[in-house]
C-alpha cells in the first residue's frame, strides 16, 4: 500500500487552536447576524498573522497572501459548536481555497457522536445548516473529525450524550474537547469577553487552563490524558492569542481573568499581532520568570520549526515523494508521512556530514604530513612546495569548517534524527495504546532549548486519540523492544564485516580499535623518543656522530607515530564513537530488562515501566545530541 504524499504533508505543521463563546458580537454590532463578516475578517487576519511568521515572502513585491513560499503547514483544531468555532472553520475553508488544501488542514473536534452534539442546534436553523455544511467541507481535502477520547464510564457517558439539560456530565465532554485543543495547540486563538465562565467547559476554561491556571472538572470526569503540566515542568507550551469580543448574554463574572497592562515579554515583541493580544502565562503572580520560560520557548519553536522545514523542502527532491506503509505497525497513522520524511532526511544529513569529515581530514592528513616534512627541508627548493602544500591543507581545513557552520550541516542531520526518534518512541507508546502524560517525555532542561522534539512528541501523540490499539504484549515486545535491542546489539558488536561497517556502524568496536591504535601510537612515539634522546646524549658525551642519520630515522618516525594517532583520536572524536556506544549499551541494559517483564497481561505497572522507558531513550537520544553538537566540526576553528 502506498501512502499519498504531497509537499506539505510531510511537513511538520504548527497547530492553531480556536476557542469562543457561541453568542459573540464585535463592538460595532448589536445581534449576531450584524457581525459575522467582521468577526471572520479578524479572524482571517489573525490566521494569516501565524501563517506569514512561518512561511517566507518568495516575491516581496506581491501582496497576494499566496505568494508566499510556504514550507509549514497549519492544522488549525477547532470544535464545532455555533459561534467563533464555526465561523473559524468557515475562514479557514476559505483560505484553503486561496492557499491551497495542503496548506491549512482543518481538524474539527467534536465532545461526543456527531448525532448527538446536533442536538445542540434548533433542527433546519441558521446554525444548524451551517453545521451540516462544514461537516460535509471537513470530510473532504484532507481535513479530518475527530471524536476525543473521554474518561467517563459507559453509564455516565451514555446519561452524558442524551442530557438536553447540560448537566455535569455533558459539560465535561465539553471541557474534555476544549482542553484537548488548548493542550495540543502552539497557539490558541480566544474570541473570548476575557471573563471567567459561569459554568464548566465554557471559553474562560480553556483559556485558562492553556495559562497555567486551574481548571475544575466535574466530580470523577477528569481525563488524565489531559493533565496541566506542573509549572516545574513550564506548564502547557504555547501561547494564547485573545481576540476581544462582546457576548449576546451578559455574564455574571464581569471582572477580567487578563491584565491588559501585562508584562509582555521582550521574545514577543516583534510577533505583536494587527489584532488581539498574546499572553504567555496568567500574570496573577507576576511570575516573570515563567513568562519568558513560555515566551522564549516559543520563539525557538518558530525558529527551529521553519529551519527544519525549509531543509526538508530543499531536500525533497532526494526523497522519495510517495511513502510506503510501514511492513508492521509503528502507532503513527496521520503523522506517518512526516515520520517517513525526516527519518530519510536524517540518512540524507547523516552522509553529508561523514563525507564532509572524510574531505577534512583528507585534507588535514596532507597537511600534518607535509608540516612533518618541512622541518626537514627549510632553505630547499622541496622545502617550499612543502610548505606551500601545508599551507593550502591548512585553508582547505579552514573552508571546510567554514562550510560546515554556513550550511548547518550537523544540526541539520540532528534536528531530523531527533524528530524522527521523537516519533518513533511515541509512536511506540501510542501502539502500546498508553495515554499521553502531564510529565513530558523529553527531560526537563533539554525542554527550552529542543522543543522541536516536543512538538513532535505531541503531532504524534494526536495520532493516539485518533485511534484505538490494543494491547497487544507479544506485538510491543517484538516490534519495539525486541527490534530496539537487535539493533543496540548489532551496533555494541566487537566486529566487522569491512571498514565502512566498523567506521558507521560499530561504535564500541571502532572506539576500542581507535583508542588501542592511538594509545600504541603514543606509546611507540615515547619509546623512540627515549632512544633518541639516549641516543643524542651518547653522542654529546663521547663526541661522535655516526647516529645522525639514524637518529634523523628515528625523529622522523616519533613525529609520524604522534601525527597517526593524534589524527585516529580526533576521529574518534568527532564520530563520538565512546559517547554513542555507553549510551547504546545502558540502553541496551534497560530493553532486555523491559523485555523479561513483558509477560502476560498488560497492567498499570507495566504501563509505567513503558512509559519510563520511553523517557531514559529520549534523554538518551538528547544527550546524545548534545554530545554531538560538541564534537560538530564546525566548533573546530
Amino acid at each position: 500500500m502506498e501512502l499519498l504524499a504531497s509537499h506539505l504533508t510531510s511537513k511538520l505543521p504548527f497547530i492553531i487552536g480556536i476557542t469562543g463563546h457561541r453568542d459573540i458580537l464585535t463592538n460595532n454590532a448589536d445581534t449576531v447576524n450584524d457581525n459575522s463578516a467582521e468577526l471572520k475578517s479578524t479572524i482571517r487576519a489573525t490566521l494569516l498573522h501565524w501563517h506569514h511568521q512561518l512561511n517566507s515572502v518568495a516575491k516581496p513585491n506581491k501582496t497576494s497572501v499566496n505568494e508566499r513560499q510556504i514550507v509549514t503547514p497549519i492544522w488549525l483544531m477547532s470544535g464545532l459548536a455555533e459561534g467563533a468555532d464555526l465561523l473559524s472553520i468557515e475562514v479557514a475553508l476559505e483560505l484553503q481555497v486561496e492557499l491551497g488544501c495542503e496548506a491549512i488542514k482543518i481538524i474539527g473536534c467534536l465532545p461526543m457522536p456527531l448525532i448527538n452534539f446536533e442536538q445542540d442546534f434548533q433542527l433546519n436553523s441558521n446554525s444548524y445548516l451551517q453545521l451540516k455544511k462544514m461537516v460535509s467541507a471537513l470530510q473532504k481535502n484532507g481535513n479530518e473529525l475527530l471524536e476525543i477520547k473521554h474518561s467517563l464510564v459507559d453509564s455516565d457517558y451514555q446519561i452524558a450524550i442524551d442530557d438536553l439539560d447540560y448537566g455535569d456530565l455533558r459539560n465535561s465532554l465539553y471541557l474534555n474537547q476544549g482542553l484537548f485543543i488548548a493542550k495540543y495547540a502552539n497557539v490558541l486563538v480566544a474570541l473570548w469577553d476575557g471573563c471567567d465562565a459561569n459554568g464548566c467547559g465554557g471559553t474562560a476554561d480553556i483559556v485558562k487552563y492553556k495559562l497555567g491556571m486551574e481548571v475544575h472538572w466535574p466530580d470523577n470526569t477528569e481525563n488524565l490524558s489531559l493533565k496541566a503540566v506542573s509549572e516545574f515542568d513550564g506548564q502547557i507550551a504555547g501561547l494564547v492569542h485573545h481576540l476581544f469580543v462582546k457576548r449576546v448574554s451578559v455574564t455574571n463574572n464581569i471582572s477580567p481573568l487578563l491584565l491588559t497592562d501585562h508584562p509582555q515579554s521582550d521574545a514577543l515583541a516583534h510577533l505583536t499581532p494587527k489584532v488581539g493580544e498574546l499572553y504567555a502565562y496568567s500574570y496573577a503572580g507576576n511570575e516573570n520568570a515563567l513568562t519568558d520560560f513560555i515566551s522564549t520557548e516559543f520563539i525557538q519553536l518558530l525558529s527551529e520549526l521553519r529551519f527544519y522545514n525549509s531543509y526538508s523542502a530543499s531536500e525533497s527532491i532526494d526523497v522519495a515523494n510517495t511513502f510506503t506503509a510501514p511492513d508492521v505497525d509503528n502507532g503513527l497513522s496521520i503523522s506517518n508521512p512526516i515520520f517517513t520524511l525526516a527519518d530519510d532526511l536524517a540518512l540524507i544529513g547523516q552522509q553529508k556530514y561523514r563525507k564532509l569529515i572524510k574531505l577534512f581530514f583528507w585534507f588535514a592528513i596532507v597537511g600534518f604530513a607535509c608540516y612533518e616534512l618541512a622541518g626537514n627541508l627549510v632553505n630547499s627548493e622541496e622545502g617550499s612546495w612543502v610548505i606551500l602544500v601545508t599551507l593550502l591543507s591548512i585553508i582547505a581545513c579552514w573552508r571546510v569548517i567554514r562550510y560546515a557552520g554556513k550550511n548547518e550541516l550537523k544540526w541539520k542531520y540532528q534536528l531530523s534524527r531527533g524528530v524522527a526518534e521523537a516519533m518513533r518512541i511515541r509512536g511506540f507508546l501510542n501502539l502500546s495504546n498508553i495515554p499521553p502524560s502531564g510529565e513530558p517525555i523529553i527531560p526537563r532542561r533539554y525542554r527550552s532549548h529542543l522543543p522541536l522534539f516536543n512538538h513532535a512528541i505531541a503531532i504524534t501523540e494526536i495520532d493516539w486519540w485518533r485511534s484505538s490499539a490494543d494491547k497487544n504484549l507479544d506485538e510491543i515486545r517484538d516490534t519495539w523492544i525486541g527490534d530496539q535491542r537487535s539493533f543496540l546489539q548489532s551496533r555494541l558488536q566487537l566486529g566487522a564485516k569491512n571498514l565502512v561497517e566498523l567506521l558507521y556502524k560499530r561504535p564500541l568496536y571502532a572506539a576500542l580499535l581507535c583508542s588501542s591504535f592511538s594509545k600504541k601510537c603514543f606509546i611507540v612515539a615515547i619509546g623512540l623518543g627515549a632512544i633518541l634522546l639516549c641516543s643524542m646524549l651518547a653522542q654529546q658525551i663521547f663526541n661522535f656522530s655516526t647516529l645522525n642519520d639514524a637518529n634523523n630515522i628515528l625523529m622522523m618516525i616519533v613525529q609520524y607515530s604522534l601525527m597517526v594517532g593524534g589524527v585516529v583520536a580526533l576521529w574518534s572524536e568527532l564520530f563520538g564513537y565512546e559517547s554513542t556506544a555507553s549510551g547504546y549499551s545502558s540502553m541496551e541494559e534497560l530493553y532486555a530488562r523491559a523485555q523479561s517483564l513483558l509477560k502476560g497481561d498488560m497492567t498499570s505497572a507495566k504501563e509505567l515501566m513503558l512509559l519510563a522507558l520511553a523517557r531514559e531513550a529520549m534523554f538518551e537520544h538528547v544527550n546524545w545530541s548534545s554530545s554531538e553538537s560538541n564534537n560538530d566540526i564546525k566548533n573546530r576553528n
